[in-house]
């Protein structure tokens, strides 16, 4: 499975490497601070299996970002990763397109 990891916080950033380092089918094949950054990397490689995305992030977002790969790239599955706890905003976040 190949994987970008979104995420904007160096430390969320490495705990979830070192986490999904032990699973051999799992490789982490990009990694993105911001939706910006993330749409560049899928302009040169789309071949993805999954997007992990932070929902927080500067420059854009993880819920503008997660509509944006949808319409773009519809076989990428995304999964929301985020420490809000604010259930409308992950509300949204569900209905832009994130498959878990």
């Amino acid at each position: 499975m190949k994987i970008i990891i979104t995420e904007d916080n160096f430390f969320a950033l490495r705990a979830l490497e070192e986490k999904l380092s032990i699973y051999d089918d799992i490789s982490i094949i990009h990694r993105a601070k911001n939706g910006a950054e993330l749409l560049d990397i899928l302009i040169k490689d789309n071949n993805i299996d999954l997007i992990l995305m932070d929902i927080e992030m500067p420059v854009m977002n993880g819920i503008d970002t997660t509509e944006k790969v949808k319409q773009l790239y519809p076989h990428i599955k995304i999964v929301i990763i985020t420490i809000n706890d604010d259930d409308e905003y992950i509300c949204n976040a569900i209905k832009d397109g994130t498959d878990s």
